[in-house]
């Protein structure tokens, strides 16, 4: 995607919870489905809730799209109604700095100059612990959806739930739930092959169908 349509101000979320609906354009939507085999018929839409919680802010809604791809039996045009629900918790993304978050790496930074306060114990950190905090930070931060700057842009996310609800094998509803084997069953008419004897065995088979015979 290329730059973002949809973008509610971060500011407009201080004032408290925000209701707001977009119109997907077919052209966003074009761009949207790009690489699938989906093209939409008319414009989409989305309806979302934000609210503020703490950093974090929470985006509820859905989104809503109507698009057309090829049967996975007869290729087919076959139409299908998309609407995903959204579920959001978005944090600020790993080094943003806010107003108190600034004031705290001020602190930090004239500690590593002026040194620790008397009385505090020190341990001298090595390279492997800083790469292990920011592993611990990248793992964390990779698990968990963000935003950056003073605006959240959504055109990712509607983007993501759509993709994610196309059906991977998109089929006519007139035809039948399952196909048939390719094989069927050997019919039942068919001849069965004669056992083979061993021919050292063939004159206990004799004596056997002599038996058989004086018993008749």
């Amino acid at each position: 995607m290329n730059k973002a349509v949809f973008v509610v101000p971060l500011a407009d979320l201080e004032r408290g919870p925000r209701s707001l609906t977009f119109t997907l354009s077919e052209a966003w939507l074009q761009q949207a489905f790009e690489g699938t085999d989906a093209t939409p018929l008319r414009p989409g839409k989305a309806t979302v809730d934000l609210s503020k919680s703490g950093k974090d802010i929470l985006v509820r809604g859905h989104v809503e799209a109507l698009v057309r791809m090829p049967c996975v039996v007869t290729l087919e045009p076959v139409d299908i109604e998309l609407c995903p629900e959204i579920f959001l918790m978005l944090a600020p993304a790993a080094g943003q700095v806010g107003p108190k978050s600034r004031q705290k790496v001020r602190a930090e930074s004239q500690t590593l100059v002026q040194g620790p306060p008397r009385g505090a114990g020190t341990r001298k950190r090595g390279a492997k612990d800083e790469e292990d905090d920011g592993e611990l930070l990248d793992d964390r931060s990779a698990a968990r959806d963000t935003f950056e700057g003073s605006q959240i842009e959504l055109d990712s996310f509607f983007r993501e739930f759509l993709v994610l609800e196309l059906p991977m094998f998109p089929r006519r509803s007139d035809l039948p739930s399952s196909e048939g084997p390719a094989i069927g069953p050997p019919s039942e008419e068919a001849d069965e092959p004669e056992p083979v004897i061993d021919p050292r065995l063939q004159p206990l088979a004799a004596i056997r169908g002599r038996m058989r015979e004086s018993k008749e």
